[in-house]
């Protein structure tokens, strides 16, 4: 059954957000009149739970209006884990969402503060948290919801502060094994704009009064540093037209999904980055099948959890399988061994057969932890000899080009 997100307002004329099953748009539209809401919008959403039928310049707003209400990720987490500890010392729920409310920041205090008005006039707890997107995304509240229904809000709770810390500790040192080569990176290019900035042009004024032709690597030198220094700011105002590209070919479907697509072929960072999307994967479906998530909702949040094009597209062939009647463990071994290696598919497997899916893939999830540990650990003595060669490489090469009329200046003087 398709997904629709909906802008409505309620009697209050508050605008409220949030998902919903059906068939059509209409039914959707229907239905929330019928519980007293005035709908503003229903749109129909993708597999990955972006809308369907969005314009190129819709997708760009939508995503910086996103950016502008997010609330950082940790700030998410420390919640989180206060208010599961609030939730099983006994506390009440409305009480401790007031009381977590005043030490945060202002965007997120308000929005803890919306959310205990919205528990005093009756408003679920998964509700009130779905209106607030830029903080508690599509797993945090199905997980709730799920916690709500089964009456075990907190050992939900415990269980996705523990879910949510697990992917900061993931996050955190995928970015440690980032930070090295782009830090290197950074210096390579400060250090290529300095002697194209500074040192160029003084080989320049002595090599002019040779009068004689200079090697061709030089002159391409020259050349170079005379039109960064001379266009300085054309130059920059082309970086920032190429990252403006880049934003917006990443809005766009096709580019996006080829540029996920690419991204996990990279040397070392791929393999990374895929171990990462499958740890987030195995974390996600387990902790939403442990809290009693329909399979097909669990499947189509960790699709969106990965935030991976190419694998919320096999996640999408693995949904309809199952749709189909196959089982978890044959849809994911159909969407191919390069997404899902045999060792999730043979612990889905084994889980089927004894109920104990959210278990094993837990247990794959913590594999894949130790492998991305084990390599960010081992990183910089990979990384560092290839770095220090690149380095060399274009440092070296422009020390050679100036200096090579010197080498022939005996010919130049005669």
């Amino acid at each position: 059954m398709p997904k629709y997100s909906y802008k409505v307002r309620d009697p209050q004329s508050r605008l409220l957000t949030g998902t919903m099953d059906g068939n059509s748009i209409d039914e959707c539209m229907s239905r929330l009149e019928e519980k007293g809401l005035i709908p503003v919008s229903v749109d129909e959403m993708n597999f990955d739970g972006t809308m369907k039928g969005r314009s190129f310049f819709d997708k760009v707003n939508d995503n910086l209006s996103t950016m502008s209400a997010r609330v950082p990720y940790r700030d998410v987490v420390f919640f989180t884990r206060q208010l599961a500890t609030m939730i099983n010392g006994g506390v009440a729920l409305p009480k401790a969402v007031e009381q977590l409310s005043r030490n945060e920041k202002t965007g997120f205090k308000k929005m803890l503060e919306q959310i205990g008005d919205d528990l005093g006039m009756g408003s679920t707890f998964s509700d009130a948290l779905g209106r607030h997107p830029g903080a508690f995304n599509n797993m945090f509240v199905s997980v709730i919801r799920a916690g709500e229904a089964a009456g075990a809000l907190d050992t939900v709770l415990d269980q996705l502060a523990n879910y949510m810390e697990n992917v900061e500790a993931l996050k955190s040192k995928v970015k440690a094994a980032m930070r090295y080569p782009m830090v290197i990176t950074l210096f390579v290019a400060t250090v290529t704009i300095g002697i194209l900035w500074k040192l160029v042009p003084v080989f320049k004024d002595m090599y002019a009064g040779f009068g004689a032709q200079l090697p061709g690597p030089t002159m391409i030198l020259i050349s170079i540093s005379d039109l960064i220094k001379n266009n300085i700011l054309l130059v920059f105002a082309g970086l920032i037209g190429l990252t403006v590209l880049v934003f917006l070919m990443l809005n766009a479907d096709k580019p996006r999904y080829y540029w996920d697509k690419y991204l996990l072929k990279m040397p070392i960072f791929g393999d990374i980055l895929k171990k990462n999307i499958l740890a987030i994967y195995c974390r996600t479906m387990s902790l939403l099948m442990e809290s009693g998530t329909p399979i097909l909702e669990a499947i189509q949040i960790s699709g969106a959890a990965v935030n991976n094009k190419h694998y919320a597209k096999a996640l999408e062939s693995v949904y309809n399988d199952i749709k189909q009647g196959e089982l978890l463990s044959t849809s994911l071994a159909n969407a191919g061994n390069s997404e899902f290696p045999t060792l999730i598919t043979q612990l889905v497997s084994t889980g089927e057969e004894s109920g104990r899916i959210d278990e094993l893939l837990s247990k794959a999830a913590e594999f894949y932890d130790r492998e991305i540990r084990n390599v960010v650990e081992s990183l910089a003595s990979i990384i560092e000899p290839i770095l220090i060669v690149i380095l060399g490489g274009i440092v070296g090469s422009m020390l050679i080009a100036l200096y090579l009329p010197v080498f022939s200046i005996g010919k130049v003087i005669k």
